[in-house]
């Protein structure tokens, strides 16, 4: 300091208010005047500054959002009516531990306001109250601390606000719409024309669309190949070689120049089924409004795109609500404008835990909020709360019997004798013994009585389980279920959600007996829990089929050391990982139900979960034991594929084509009909993948390396002739505009 205040007197200074500071021109010719730098510190230095200013300005307001203790008055808000002071108090405190706010900091005081330190001690002084109360009488105390759910974040909350808004938003469908009833189906007393027979009941086949996302359609392609599945196991389908040999005949007695079928190889159609059926379907697809074409909310992103595809490929769509709402819908001021009673008694039906119990074993405890339950079930399991959409496969009671399927599932052969059995009917001479059907093993198997008709059937998913022992709960897999349709059935499930009686905390799921696995809140859980729980005793008569001949996943039965299921690997050392003796059902001995080694020839129905999507060019998981199995299993979707491709170029002598605008057309159906898409059609089969397997429709694996369906040319043909009257229309206005007057 010293040497420092001699140098400062050493140095000259300049006159005038500047005399306190030496000169610039006074330090030397080595350092010269620069205004420049002067203006680029300065701007720094204010830079600094207002981005402090800032900092503390957004500080401030963080705080003062968390101590607003009343709930938000409009009807989308996160904060439902029973919230509590408790629960405001619980964001203040929160804050201030993140923040580090406390009363020793004489900066916080001078800063913020007295209310959010007369809060703060006031909720530290109620919180030791409460540890001197005793415990409610409802139910145990939990043995955490803490609350289950504190959204004690603002970006927590604005996630639960968010998600709320876009749930109820979906409801406003409903002022405007209503359910799409189920068309007429043919009089079961119909014979056929040709032969004279009594034509067989008709089986519903049911899927759902929960969303579209338009830039990427190939999931798409598995709704087509499964409906094509179906077709080829159903009755009035005649096998591919008939058709095909069929078609040449007519070619050469029309001297045709479309000789497409010529290009055929049946040795790349399917191996297994394709000879029909005894029964008859109709396709469904129940359909969310985000993925609706009516919803004007989906016009500027085309989400409803996928519905439409669906309906030309064959599909009936069907618009459903979902069972009950997740959460209360507020009163609309528009109603009585729309005059739609629906929307009425949807907003009328309650919401997902509106009747919980408030004493017992399952009411919610006191630490809970109300609409911890339905913030949960959106993103449950694959799809959230819309998975609950399947069950509305029980409300198909126009069908003696409804089929779900996803759209990764495929039919290898018909599923007749599954049929006959729950329809109570023996259709064949041979098909007397009904015990005849695969009957699963597990130690939740129920041994149903094949003296009634079967009500449900359906496999379990013991891969979901966490912890496998005998008694550990099991969900049922959401990707097949067969049911007779009961709209009694249907409102039970409807109760079992105004309840809401799901234990979170612990997480013991519905019932308290029926969680801990994947899906458990939603389509996987409630199923069992309504089957074992909910359903009057001997009302009805369930099959557990075995997932290795219906559902077939090609799964591996015993716990791995991974972390998540593996099929076994032929190389543990190699793949890092290796199969336990711990079986995932809970038994000592599995080997009876190792589907990863049963062939596909032996299943009935296949599942595309572990083995992949096809559409995704999946490797069929080399290096395991399951690869065998997966290869053909894909090899096969492959080959349904090609077959329906070559389906479509076929020609239908009893189709004949409306006149259309375009000029060669024949009358004659092949879906395939221009030149160009024909020329696709061949050069999407041109794939370099293991050509065996994947038939030319893969260059790589993963989704970028796959070669998607080409879509017939007649699918989009309306609305190509709504784009040609539209600009018809437009010509002319151009004409009356330039006509002189």
């Amino acid at each position: 300091m010293q040497r420092r205040r001699q140098n400062q007197e050493s140095l000259p200074v300049t006159n005038g208010p500047g005399a306190q500071y030496p000169s610039i021109n006074s330090l030397g010719s080595s350092f010269s005047p620069s205004p420049k730098l002067d203006v680029i510190k300065l701007a720094i230095v204010s830079l600094v500054i207002i981005l402090i200013n800032a900092e503390l300005l957004a500080y401030r307001v963080l705080v003062l959002q968390s101590v607003t203790t009343e709930a938000p008055t409009s009807e989308f808000s996160l904060e439902s009516k029973s919230m509590t002071e408790h629960d405001s108090a619980s964001v203040i405190v929160s804050r201030s531990k993140k923040y580090n706010i406390n009363n020793n900091n004489p900066h916080f005081s001078q800063s913020y306001p007295r209310k959010v330190m007369k809060q703060i001690a006031s909720f530290k002084r109620n919180e030791k109250i409460d540890k001197k109360q005793p415990a409610t009488p409802t139910r145990a105390p939990s043995k955490k601390k803490t609350a289950t759910y504190a959204p004690t974040t603002v970006r927590r909350l604005n996630r639960v606000q968010y998600f709320k808004h876009k749930e109820l938003k979906n409801y406003n469908f409903w002022k405007t719409n209503y359910p799409d009833p189920v068309p007429p189906l043919p009089k079961d007393e119909d014979v056929n024309p040709s032969t004279g027979e009594e034509l067989p009941p008709i089986i519903a086949y049911v899927t759902t669309l929960t969303k579209c996302a338009p830039s990427n359609m190939d999931y798409l392609d598995g709704a087509a190949v499964l409906l094509h599945s179906i077709r080829r196991n159903s009755y009035g389908w005649a096998p591919m070689q008939q058709q095909l040999k069929e078609n040449q005949q007519r070619e050469r007695e029309q001297t045709t120049n479309h000789n497409l079928s010529n290009n055929f190889n049946p040795k790349s159609w399917p191996n297994y089924g394709g000879n029909g059926g005894r029964y008859r379907y109709r396709a469904y697809v129940i359909l969310n409004p985000d993925a609706s074409p009516k919803n004007e909310a989906n016009k500027d992103n085309n989400s409803g795109d996928c519905a439409k595809i669906l309906e030309n490929m064959g599909y009936t769509v069907l618009h459903r609500p979902p069972l009950v709402p997740l959460y209360e819908i507020p009163p609309s001021n528009e109603l009585a404008a729309t005059n739609n009673t629906y929307y009425d008694e949807l907003q009328k039906s309650g919401y997902v835990g509106e009747q919980r119990s408030i004493y017992g074993p399952l009411s919610r405890p006191h630490d809970e909020r109300p609409d911890l339950l339905s913030y949960n079930m959106l993103n449950d399991g694959c799809c959230g709360y819309d998975e609950l959409l399947k069950l509305h496969v029980y409300g198909m009671v126009e069908h003696g019997l409804a089929v779900h399927l996803d759209f990764d599932s495929l039919l290898l052969r018909p599923m007749d004798d599954l049929f006959d059995v729950m329809l109570g009917k023996t259709m064949m001479e041979d098909v007397k013994d009904q015990s005849h059907l695969p009957v699963a093993k597990g130690p939740h198997t129920k041994v149903p009585d094949f003296n009634k008709p079967i009500h449900a059937a359906f496999t379990r998913d013991y891969n979901s389980v966490k912890d496998p022992n005998p008694d550990a709960p099991v969900g049922i897999q959401g990707g097949f279920l067969v049911v007779k349709p009961s709209l009694e059935v249907l409102d039970r499930f409807k109760t079992i959600l105004r309840r809401g009686e799901f234990l979170l905390d612990p997480r013991k799921g519905w019932g308290g007996k029926f969680g801990g696995f994947e899906g458990d809140m939603t389509f996987q859980g409630i199923l069992p829990y309504y089957y074992e729980m909910v359903a009057p005793e001997g009302e009805h008569n369930e099959i557990e089929l075995d997932r290795c001949i219906y559902n077939q996943m090609a799964d591996n039965p015993r716990k791995s050391t991974h972390r998540f299921p593996r099929a076994t690997p032929l190389d543990p050392e190699k793949m890092g990982f290796s199969d336990t003796t711990k079986c995932r059902d809970g038994r000592e001995d599995c080997s009876d139900t190792d589907c990863q080694r049963v062939h596909p020839r032996d299943s009935v129905t296949a599942h595309f979960t572990f083995c992949h999507k096809p559409w995704d060019c999946s490797d069929g998981l080399p290096g395991t034991v399951a690869h065998e199995t997966c290869s053909v299993l894909l090899r096969e979707w492959y080959g349904v594929r090609r077959e329906l491709e070559d389906w479509w170029l076929l020609k239908d002598p009893n189709f004949k084509r409306a006149k259309t605008w375009w000029d060669n057309i024949d009358d004659q159906r092949n879906l395939y009909w221009k030149a160009e898409t024909v020329d696709q059609v061949y050069e999407h089969r041109s794939g370099s993948l293991n050509v065996s397997t994947y038939l030319g429709y893969c260059d790589s694996f993963g989704e970028n390396g796959y070669r998607s369906l080409t879509h017939p040319d007649g699918w989009f043909e309306e609305q190509e002739k709504a784009v040609k009257k539209e600009l018809k229309h437009q010509h002319k206005l151009e004409n009356a505009i330039n006509k002189p007057w």
